[in-house]
């Protein structure tokens, strides 16, 4: 016996009925008949079904026991699937084979170098290794795969001797899918540590480490990151600790001849670019964007003059950042002013003077003549006269005689200070730019430069033979995740999505997949998608991810 939807017109109208139908044999034939008509489907609900299946379960001795469910695991998904459909766009595994033409390597290079970007990426707090982290998201790709350490090891060590054709591979591939100007680039110059190794077996022996040699401190590398006039990452040269011209005039030439640039612009801080780094740039003749903290009387003065006397010939880049460009001693320079980052310093410089004050009436009432117990002297150990802000702000004196400690605010320090709150400077010598771009160019390059505060170790320990090859790998690694996260910013910047990829990717790790068993039966399923969340993975061109878990 079996169930039968039957469907009927009457009036105009589609009636749907439930039968209950039997097979009988008639000769040698088979045919069927009614045993039951249950009536129009539509006036059957789910406690209606569940009763008749309860009756009919009672009546014929079954057990109805509930099913057996087992939560195995939740995985991450949703800001997998978004890398990992970025990844494809780029075709980045197409770059990696033909990086490798004509070579020998393991065929899952492509895919364990996508799951070191996307652990870039996500950044995990933990310091767990990557042949264990991986584990806790959902990747089909790396489905009834067993990926040790010396899997990531070895895919290094191959990425490393072909990092110069990989990089022009990939680059390729990123002019076919967007518009990438060859005309400028950029030449970021930034620091960055790379974590401490996670330790071996050996190393975590007393004296391990010492016969490894391996320390566990961070290790500062000096970085040129190449980038395209559009905000691009797409390259990477790692610098002597203190640059000679060489490594500038290396970076030059390669660009010129692999992309045919025309002019590479470094851009740095001086807090990086040191005077002699700099006075290298200037002396070879070679374009520079330099930040400038506004700290000399010069360049207070400059400031304060261009902020109060020029305001009105500042030009507006957006609500919350003014540029006005001057030319001194045939330097060109830009002051940039935000307005919100004044309002925000001189909330907090309130916020810290009022606390200054309040522990200058603290020790105040701590030294007055009844509480001095015959003490004649200040205790200048006091931790609030060596606060930086105490010793900047304010002047004090203390009376043995009296035993009274007097202070005052210097207000033309903090007049000043509000006429220049939110100014920064910027100084340069490229002629192509204007200094719009220019200032766009420093502020997205700054925030690239975040990516690279922590590169990952994917190593147990250094190699000391190969500690450099590998080390530039590392690196590649963190110059592709950047790539694909910019990608995705372009791509929700062109579906009119207001989020950075950072935010976007946040919202992501929501998305999870369950994985539960049912009896013997092991199903997954997709946490619930909220409409932000469906529109940026629309966005990138994913419409319904349920529909790519198997």
């Amino acid at each position: 016996m079996f169930f039968r939807k039957v469907t009927s017109r009457s009036g105009g109208k589609e009636y749907t009925y439930l039968k209950l139908i039997e097979n009988y044999r008639e000769g040698n034939k088979v045919k069927q008949r009614v045993i039951a008509n249950l009536g129009n489907l539509e006036n059957l609900t789910p406690e209606k079904v569940e009763g008749l299946i309860d009756g009919l379960a009672r009546i014929c001795g079954v057990s109805r026991r509930p099913a057996s469910i087992e939560a195995k695991k939740v995985l991450r998904y949703g800001e997998v699937l978004a890398i990992h459909r970025i990844w494809e766009m780029l075709d980045v595994g197409g770059a990696v084979e033909a990086a490798f033409s004509g070579e020998r390597y393991d065929p899952d290079t492509a895919l364990l170098l996508e799951l070191m970007a996307i652990n870039q990426i996500i950044n995990p707090p933990n310091k767990q290794a990557i042949s264990e982290w991986y584990r806790c998201l959902y990747f089909p790709e790396a489905q009834g795969k067993e990926f040790l350490d010396h899997h990531f090891y070895r895919a290094l060590d191959s990425v490393a001797g072909v990092k110069e054709r990989l990089e022009e591979e990939l680059f390729q591939r990123l002019c076919a899918f967007t518009r990438v100007s060859r005309e400028v680039a950029f030449c970021l110059l930034t620091t960055a540590t790379v974590e401490p190794a996670p330790r071996s077996d050996l190393e975590h022996s007393p004296y391990g480490r010492y016969i490894l040699q391996s320390p566990l401190e961070e290790q500062l590398v000096y970085l040129g990151i190449l980038v395209s006039r559009e905000g691009m990452p797409f390259g990477h040269r790692i610098l002597h600790e203190v640059p000679d011209e060489g490594d500038f005039r290396e970076i030059v030439h390669h660009l010129e001849a692999a992309h045919g640039t025309r002019q590479c612009i470094f851009v740095g801080d001086r807090r990086l670019v040191a005077t002699p780094h700099l006075e290298v740039l200037m002396s070879h003749g070679y374009h520079y964007l330099v930040r400038r903290k506004v700290q000399s009387e010069w360049e207070l003065r400059l400031c304060e003059r261009e902020l109060v006397e020029n305001r009105a010939e500042f030009i507006e880049v957006d609500e919350s950042l003014w540029y006005r460009e001057v030319v001194e001693g045939g330097v060109r320079y830009l002051v940039c002013y935000s307005p919100a980052a004044a309002r925000e310093k001189m909330i907090a410089l309130a916020e810290r003077l009022d606390e200054v004050e309040e522990e200058l009436r603290k020790l105040q009432k701590a030294v007055a003549p009844e509480n001095r117990s015959g003490r004649r002297t200040l205790p200048r150990g006091a931790a609030i006269l060596k606060d930086k802000y105490c010793r900047r702000y304010f002047d004090w004196h203390y009376s043995e005689a009296t035993g009274e400690l007097t202070w005052r605010r210097k207000e033309d320090v903090i007049t000043r200070e509000k006429k220049t709150a939110g100014a920064f400077l910027l100084e340069t010598n490229a002629p192509l730019l204007d200094g719009r771009e220019l200032l766009l160019a420093y502020t997205r390059l700054g925030q690239l430069g975040e990516s690279f505060e922590e590169i990952r170790s994917f190593e147990t320990r250094p190699k000391e033979f190969y500690r450099e090859r590998n080390l530039s790998a590392s690196i590649f690694v963190c110059v592709l995740a950047a790539m694909l996260e910019k990608t995705l910013e372009g791509l929700l910047r062109r579906a009119g999505i207001p989020l950075t990829s950072r935010q976007a990717l946040e919202l992501l790790e929501e998305v999870k997949v369950a994985i539960n068993r049912v009896d013997d039966v092991e199903l997954k399923s997709v946490t619930s998608i909220e409409k932000t969340q469906e529109e940026i993975l629309q966005a990138i061109g994913v419409p319904d991810p349920r529909a790519v878990v198997v």
